[in-house]
């Protein structure tokens, strides 16, 4: 830093107009020379830059020494200090007396100015654009701990960390009552940067240990009220019936009603409004509905009492049609939350694991493996299996083992909901997206959302839903019919088919990219018939449950029975099981299950493995009984109405229809 000394002639030192001829002439030295100039008095360590505020706060007297300097020792940065010395020496300490009795003045007036920031019970700290303090009282000092020469021309927040005056100047904002803790002690502090026109050149802060606040609680009490309602319009008027303060809500809302109300009295403004009424009556005035400015409100205005002393009152309103506004938002967002409760009712019941799937087979404890390590997962699951074979059970064991437990576990059966209505079950609607959408309606992706959404018979999904559903897989987000944006989610799919997906890709039944991006972590559940040592513990399981939903104590079944269950081929699989042994319970009378109590078919079932049909007898017996062992000879075999019908000739309805008639228990 090249420098150079000065001495301060004049008797009254460098005072407020000096300093200003100071700041303009370093101004123009700056212009002239792009030179910045710095100045501090000789007993002190930190340069501060060449303003009024830092100039004052030097407080350079009569005969004492002050340093110019710039940072740049070339000869331009000498040109320049030297001017600013030669302006100093021509100007200043020789200056003229002409005006010495306007400098008298001004200077009488810094010093009872000063004398008064000295004098009052609270801190008050300035800082210039730099952060640097350039001005701080006595009061101030004490709450820091600090001698003046120690932090004047330092950066604030090198003496008070916790200081956020900076962050004033670089905002230009005003902050009240702010809460501070400044060594050890607990502050309330209010901060506001400082203007010359519309220029901010610092920023001052005004602060007070809380133990000294004599006003305190008259002070918490009036912050409270105004940070309780300060997204209302808010007026507060004082005890003397003046308006003392309004929000940035008033001012928006009724710009002519705010211009220069501060400091105005409330018997001028409205003397027959409602803030006289409150002020006069001492009572609250409560939900008044009146218009102002063309904007109709509803209003309610509190006295404030202190101690039992009334200290004036405070109005807080909001415009109507921003109620109305937030009434429908209400509204709507009770019906959805009603529409998820019931919803999650529906599908949230079940709380089941691993151990609530039955078995002992090597086959299903390899698959349960895989399901426990597919449920510390997030990947999409795809289980394979016959119908019966319990798909669904699976999914919600995966659900129920992993992280989204307590989220919904959301099934939705794709072969159950007609095609036109599929997108809008799946992604929901909003309201007037068609005729009959009085209200907007989540879909099972939105109820689904953080949780699990299990796609039932995901092969019979038509082709132009597999589009929007690969969608939905690769952006994770969704639009519902009539909405604006998408949504995004974060939904953990499993899907669950029993039939061949890779047939259904080659005659372009099923695309092979949404195939892909289902099968990344397959799981094929075997049907019955290749887990038959399980018949025995699923028996035993159905009995259990059946016995308190049949209000039953039947204790087991015969081994007889067993060896003609673990004969038949179970076309309908587990569930299939379960419902013989729901019949078979309903017919014992017994603490036992008996042959007798079985259904005919098991028992013949050993019998008829070589000959669908029995044409030895000289009996020719009907056509339909006939049509009936082929039907389920067929069904026995292929295990869907699909195989089962192209196999007889027929199509897949009228298998369907004929394994309805004869009662034949196959689902497809």
């Amino acid at each position: 830093m090249y420098s150079k000394e000065i001495f301060i002639k004049d008797p009254n030192g460098l005072h407020t107009r000096f300093a200003a001829m100071i700041v303009n002439k370093a101004s123009q030295i700056k212009s002239k020379f792009n030179i910045n100039l710095y100045i501090k008095k000789s007993e002190y360590t930190d340069w501060l830059g060449i303003s009024m505020l830092a100039l004052l706060s030097l407080r350079v007297h009569s005969n004492e020494t002050i340093l110019i300097g710039c940072k740049e020792e070339t000869l331009s940065g000498i040109n320049a200090v030297q001017e600013l010395l030669n302006y100093i020496e021509t100007h200043i300490n020789q200056g003229s007396t002409l005006m010495n009795s306007i400098d008298a003045f001004i200077e009488e007036s810094k010093i009872a100015n000063d004398q008064i920031l000295e004098n009052v019970p609270i801190g008050i700290i300035v800082i210039d654009l730099n952060y640097n303090i350039i001005s701080i009282n006595d009061y101030a000092l004490n709450i820091i701990d600090h001698k003046y020469e120690e932090v004047i021309g330092k950066n604030v927040n090198n003496i008070i960390p916790t200081s956020e005056l900076p962050q004033i100047i670089e905002r230009k904002i005003k902050q009240f009552g702010q809460i501070q803790h400044i060594n050890n002690k607990i502050t309330m502090v209010n901060r506001s940067p400082i203007f010359t026109n519309d220029t901010v050149i610092g920023a001052v802060g005004v602060f007070q240990d809380v133990s000294d606040l004599v006003g305190m609680k008259e002070l918490n009490e009036k912050f409270s009220k105004i940070l309780e309602a300060s997204h209302d319009m808010i007026c507060f008027v004082d005890e003397y019936g003046k308006v003392s303060y309004i929000n940035p809500a008033y001012k928006e809302h009724l710009p002519e009603a705010s211009q220069n109300v501060i400091g105005k009295d409330i018997f001028t403004l409205s003397p027959n409004g409602y803030r006289v009424k409150a002020f006069t009556e001492r009572k609250k005035v409560e939900n008044v509905i009146h218009n102002k400015e063309n904007v109709e409100i509803i209003t309610t205005l509190d006295p404030i009492f202190i101690d039992g002393e009334f200290k004036g009152i405070i109005s807080t309103s909001k415009p109507i049609n921003e109620i109305k506004e937030l009434m429908g938002k209400l509204k709507r967002s009770e019906d959805e939350l009603n529409y998820y409760k019931e919803e999650l009712n529906k599908h949230a019941s079940l709380q089941s694991s691993f151990k609530d799937i039955i078995g002992s087979s090597g086959t299903l404890k390899d698959i349960l493996h895989i399901c426990e390590m597919a449920s510390k997962s997030t990947s999409t699951v795809l289980i394979r299996g016959e119908s019966g074979t319990g798909k669904e059970l699976i999914a919600k064991a995966i659900h129920n083992n992993s992280d989204r437990k307590d989220k919904p576990f959301v099934r939705v059966n794709c072969a159950a909901i007609p095609e036109n209505l599929l997108e809008s079950e799946l992604f929901g609607y909003e309201k007037g997206a068609f005729t009959g959408a009085v209200k907007s309606k989540p879909g099972k992706f939105a109820i689904a959302d953080e949780g699990t959404i299990f796609l039932d018979e995901i092969g019979d999904m038509p082709i132009s839903m597999q589009v929007k559903l690969l969608r939905v897989l690769q952006e994770r987000e969704i639009e519902s019919l009539g909405g604006l944006r998408p949504q995004k989610i974060d939904v953990r799919v499993i899907a669950a088919t029993n039939r061949n997906l890779e047939e259904m890709i080659k005659d372009n039944g099923f695309r092979e990219d949404l195939y892909y991006r289902l099968n990344v972590l397959p799981i094929n559940l075997p049907p019955l018939k290749e887990r038959k040592e399980d018949i025995g513990l699923l028996v035993e399981h159905f009995i259990t449950k059946l016995n308190e939903k049949l209000n039953k104590n039947i204790k087991g079944i015969s081994k007889e029975c067993i060896l003609l269950l673990q004969d038949y081929s179970w076309p309908g699989n587990i569930r299939e099981l379960e419902n013989i042994i729901e019949r078979a319970m309903n017919l014992c009378t017994d603490e036992y299950i008996r042959e007798v109590d079985l259904p005919s078919f098991l028992k013949k079932s050993t019998t008829n493995t070589k000959s669908v049909i029995n044409l030895d007898s000289d009996e020719i017996l009907p056509f339909e009984e006939y049509e009936k062992q082929i039907i389920r000879a067929a069904m026995e075999k292929y295990k869907s109405f699909n195989k089962a019908g192209k196999a007889l000739g027929l199509t897949h309805r009228t298998v369907s229809l004929k394994c309805q008639k004869y009662n034949i228990v196959v689902n497809d």
